[in-house]
């Protein structure tokens, strides 16, 4: 056997024996850390699954990089994704968006310990669950499903589950940290995305009946159930006034348009506009630090209460221009 055949069954064999493990552990009644295993399992598998498509597929594209590793999963999924949409527009983008949301959740994990984030981890697991069941039988001839009948089990929730019960901005304001709230809109912005892109298969995957059937849930299904005017209604606290200074008698009274004509940008949004903005962003500690520059200054970051009269109710940070160009200033200048 040919040494690139010999290499390409092997990553094949080991990712489905990693997507084993992965829907073993997620249905175990009883175990700890099950969302850190199961993301951590289920992108090994989709690592070696693309790089065994790269290897079966694309005879000018190597796995291997110069000083002889492999490439990373980002480059696997990058050739990937370009290959099958040149040959169908926009065929794997939903599935590229739906391993890349678990990776960022894999990759900024210690954010999440304090947060209950199972549901949408859920609903993005089980997405892939199915995205990699098919994509192995559509390119590797091997029906997974029906061989070994595993199936991802949606434990410990209360079913009908829906992704419109979560993915509302009103649900993500109640996420107490900025990488939570960020990590929620994101997969609602997302869809929002693909949606306008004309692609109606979701990143996500929500359940009709125990065990039975799943329900195919489109994009516009989504965005149609969690934009609407009950949920707008509750999305943020009425606000009386904002100081722009430390004299509190200098005091300016808007309309909540009025404060989001200044405060336009959601923790979200910043981290898109620096992505498309800044040469190099990452979501580490150089960004944490430019924040932090800036957090004090209230014509850059304004945080907002659902009840402004109690210092513990449920808050999200606003930013403004100016916050977008000294995070900005802070990379170029720590760059220098």
């Amino acid at each position: 056997m040919a040494k690139r055949k010999m290499i390409q069954i092997n990553l094949l064999k080991n990712s489905i024996s990693a997507y084993f493990a992965a829907i073993e552990i997620h249905n175990k009644p009883n175990i700890t850390y099950r969302y850190e295993t199961v993301t951590l399992l289920i992108m090994n598998a989709w690592e070696l699954a693309l790089k065994s498509y790269v290897k079966k597929y694309l005879k000018k594209r190597s796995i291997f990089t110069s000083d002889g590793h492999t490439i990373s999963i980002d480059r696997a999924l990058e050739y990937v994704t370009e290959h099958r949409n040149s040959i169908k527009k926009g065929s794997f983008s939903a599935i590229k968006e739906n391993i890349l949301l678990i990776e960022e959740y894999r990759n900024n994990i210690t954010h999440f310990y304090c947060e209950a984030l199972e549901p949408y981890i859920f609903m993005l697991v089980a997405r892939s669950a199915l995205n990699y069941v098919d994509f192995i039988k559509t390119h590797f001839g091997k029906d997974i499903m029906t061989d070994e009948g595993l199936f991802i089990m949606p434990l410990g929730f209360k079913l009908p589950f829906r992704p419109e019960d979560f993915l509302s901005d009103s649900v993500a304001l109640y996420a107490s940290s900025d990488e939570a709230q960020a990590f929620i809109n994101s997969i609602v912005h997302i869809i929002e995305d693909l949606r306008q892109d004309g692609i109606e298969e979701s990143v996500v995957l929500g359940f009709n009946l125990y065990f039975e059937s799943v329900k195919k849930v489109s994009n516009s299904d989504i965005l149609a159930a969690i934009t609407s005017k009950e949920e707008a209604q509750a999305t943020f606290a009425k606000v009386q006034h904002v100081q722009f200074s430390g004299d509190a008698n200098q005091v300016v009274k808007m309309s909540d348009d009025e404060f989001r004509k200044i405060w336009k940008y959601t923790y979200a949004d910043v981290v898109v506009w620096c992505k498309s903005n800044i040469i190099g962003f990452k979501q580490n500690k150089k960004f944490n630090e430019a924040k932090k520059s800036i957090m004090d200054d209230i014509n850059c970051v304004y945080t907002r209460r659902l009840d402004n009269q109690n210092s513990k109710s449920a808050s999200q940070k606003f930013y403004t221009d100016l916050a977008l160009k000294r995070i900005k200033e802070y990379y170029n200048i720590s760059n220098q």
